[in-house]
């Protein structure tokens, strides 16, 4: 082979082999150069090495950067080549019962001509805020990529919010266009009043003048005439289905989304283009979501809840068909978007998944195009877990995130290899931390813990989509209307300055473990805990056995006064159809929790309810549990204790 040359077979690269047969990877096929001079490494002079082609003498100095390209990571670039390289991947949208079918390639020709709409007729540039109110439909796809794409920030409201929440959110944020449904753009009318800024409604849908007539009256009569109110469909028309985006650091903000507010105020969390995009890129590998081109997803959590958990971003890199299920809720809708669409992938929390499964036991589906489910946003019982496999053949998957995490953080997918009983810890765990996210358990004493699966602490985490602030408003700062929530003022320097460490790493507020693998298992939220005797009790470990009774629909656990003890457990039960609310059902229901913990863990108090009130996003609300309990409203019955001396005290109990 040497003194040979190898033939170019691609018409950019050549590997030569020049005269002493040394290979030298070429950028072009252009001819090799003539040798050139080099520096004598004895007195400095320039001379050339006869028979050898070289650049520059070599250097042992550090080197500083590389030669490879820093390609800007945007969500224009993901919109771009969803596209492009997707462009027949297809969004299925439920407007009503009725599905409507749309391409990758249309979202961006459409998104392209709102970017055209808002920047010359709302006014919007970069940096702006533009709020979305509207449900898992196909315009709020197209209002994510627009405004992301053109530099300005997307706000999505949550429509399960009242009042005063979307008035704090809206001023907090400093929104001045909002884009909403015809639906829900009607409940923005009231709040206007407060919201000084916003200067812009859009409605969607195909309602045209008489949707955007209408709202304008509503806002006329509510002292805001003066907000100029256009129809989607309208101010798209005419523009070019095309848009060259500006260039935008992939620092810079993209997404400002807020958390539920279940401990107090809402707080703002800004997402960074790098962020949003890492993000997407973890919820493709197989460890995570594992996302892939052709496999279609059910998106039942939706874009107001931190943009569907990052979903339709990954959809767009991969070429993953979108299905999603409109406004109508409840599981007889779910069911019939499920047998219409058949998507083999689905999200949501675990309380969409309950009520869908009772929907199964009267209705059974006929066929089953689930493979996996995941869930999150509250614990997921390991019953539920067992219904789905075990009726369906249908994998539920825990997840684990928050708001301040991107959203997603771990996935419990089972490691290759394990089975029986270790496969169901890890199933049931809320599973694996990812690359490009640290963690660590640290003790009450503020100690970081060794990873196992004995040392219980507070979960503390970091990484490259984990926040390390909040967002604070001009408004906030000078204490005007976004100042206010619920009619007290909100310091939000004081949120974090608790949420943060002075390390950078964020709190979450979870108690749990980690293991030495990596999987997260999650006791209980901070505020939940139960503090008994000296000694914690984790109201979600109670929860999830109660709900495994067949008596048992929902089940939440709260702390209650107790003269002896402090704190004991109360817990909340909606039985199924048919059971009787009675002592007779909450002495069989205590029987078999304290088979399953110790007996000082299990409840004495219980009371039976209709239903379970949930937060934004479907969490159980236990500040409401609270609040009916405090005001008398609970009738509580009150089994005997069980004359167990106190935990400490009783060393082989206390285990």
């Amino acid at each position: 082979m040497v003194g040979s040359q190898r033939r170019c077979y691609h018409p950019v690269a050549r590997v030569s082999l020049i005269q002493t047969g040394v290979p030298v990877l070429r950028r072009s096929c252009n001819p090799a150069p003539t040798p050139s001079p080099i520096l004598d490494d004895m007195d400095g002079t320039q001379r050339t090495e006869p028979g050898h082609t070289t650049g520059p003498a070599p250097s042992t100095a550090p080197l500083t950067s590389s030669t490879m390209r820093e390609f800007p990571l945007t969500m224009a670039s993901v919109l771009e080549y969803g596209r492009v390289v997707h462009g027949s991947t297809t969004v299925r949208t439920y407007y009503g019962e009725t599905p409507e079918d749309t391409t990758f390639s249309e979202i961006g020709g459409r998104s392209a001509a709102l970017a055209h709409a808002l920047a010359d007729i709302a006014g919007v540039n970069p940096g702006d805020r533009v709020a979305t109110f509207m449900p898992n439909i196909t315009e709020h796809l197209e209002s994510l990529f627009a405004v992301t794409s053109m530099g300005a920030v997307i706000q999505p409201l949550n429509s399960n919010l009242v009042a005063d929440q979307l008035v704090h959110i809206i001023n907090h944020a400093g929104d001045r266009v909002i884009i909403g449904s015809p639906r829900l753009s009607r409940r923005l009318a009231p709040v206007m009043p407060d919201c000084p800024e916003i200067h812009t409604v859009i409605v969607t849908g195909t309602g045209g003048a008489e949707a955007r007539d209408d709202l304008h009256t509503l806002l006329t009569e509510a002292g805001r005439g003066d907000i100029t109110v256009l129809s989607y469909e309208e101010i798209l028309d005419g523009y070019a289905t095309t848009y060259t985006w500006p260039d935008v650091s992939e620092t810079a903000p993209a997404a400002l989304l807020y958390s539920t507010g279940s401990t107090g105020a809402p707080k703002g969390v800004v997402y960074s283009h790098r962020a949003m995009w890492l993000h997407a890129m973890n919820l493709r590998t197989p460890d995570s979501f594992g996302i892939r081109n052709g496999h279609s997803f059910l998106c039942t959590v939706p874009v107001f809840h931190v943009l569907s958990w990052g979903v339709p971003i990954a959809a767009f890199m991969a070429g993953t068909p979108l299905v999603f299920p409109g406004g109508v809720a409840g599981p007889a809708h779910l069911a019939h978007v499920i047998a219409d669409s058949m998507p083999r992938m689905a999200h949501g929390a675990p309380s969409v998944w309950m009520q869908l499964v009772v929907h199964y036991q009267h209705t059974p589906p006929e066929k089953m195009s689930l493979q996996e489910i995941i869930s999150g946003g509250a614990p997921v019982p390991p019953a539920l877990i067992d219904a789905w496999e075990e009726r369906y053949g249908v994998d539920m998957i825990h997840s684990w995130g928050m708001t301040e995490t991107g959203p997603v953080g771990t996935v419990a997918r089972t490691p290759v290899g394990v089975g029986g009983a270790a496969r169901r810890r890890y199933r049931d765990s809320q599973g694996r931390f990812p690359i490009g996210m640290e963690f660590r358990v640290v003790s009450d004493d503020g100690t970081p813990q060794q990873p196992n699966d004995r040392s219980s602490g507070e979960i503390q985490v970091r990484g490259n989509w984990v926040t390390t602030d909040y967002h604070h408003s001009p408004a906030a700062a000078k204490g005007g209307a976004a100042h206010v929530f619920r009619g007290t003022d909100v310091d939000d320097s004081d949120d974090a300055a608790e949420r943060f460490t002075d390390d950078g790493w964020l709190r979450t507020g979870d108690i749990g473990t980690i293991t030495r693998d990596g999987f997260l298992t999650v006791h209980d939220r901070q505020t939940d805990t139960i503090r008994s005797g000296g000694e914690w009790i984790y109201s979600a470990i109670l929860e999830n056995i109660v709900m495994e009774s067949d008596m048992v629909a929902e089940a939440a656990v709260i702390g209650v006064p107790d003269e002896r003890w402090g704190q004991r457990p109360l817990a909340v039960v909606v039985t199924i159809a048919g059971v009787d609310r009675d002592r007779t059902t909450a002495e069989e229901l205590a029987a078999a929790v304290a088979a399953k913990v110790p007996r000082w863990m299990a409840p004495e108090y219980w009371t039976f309810v209709d239903r379970i009130d949930k937060t934004s996003v479907g969490k159980f609300d236990k500040k409401d549990l609270r609040a009916h309990l405090a005001s008398g409203e609970f009738d509580v019955i009150k089994l005997r204790s069980p004359g167990e001396p106190k935990p400490q005290d009783d060393p082989e109990d206390a285990q």
